[in-house]
């Protein structure tokens, strides 16, 4: 994994987690979740079209 991504993500989690209110926390936690869920699949998709690829 590239260090600036981490190093990136590193300072979100940790900005998140200095926050107070926990409805702010568990939203900022929720989209964080769903846009990793979002490119998790992406991904997927992009690996079967990659290996349907190989098939032809």
């Amino acid at each position: 994994m590239d260090n600036n991504i981490k190093q990136r993500i590193d300072e979100i989690t940790n900005e998140i987690s200095k926050l107070t209110d926990l409805n702010i926390k568990h939203a900022s936690l929720t989209y964080m979740e769903q846009q990793a869920a979002f490119l998790l699949w992406q991904m997927a998709d992009e690996k079967h079209i990659d290996n349907d690829s190989f098939n032809v």
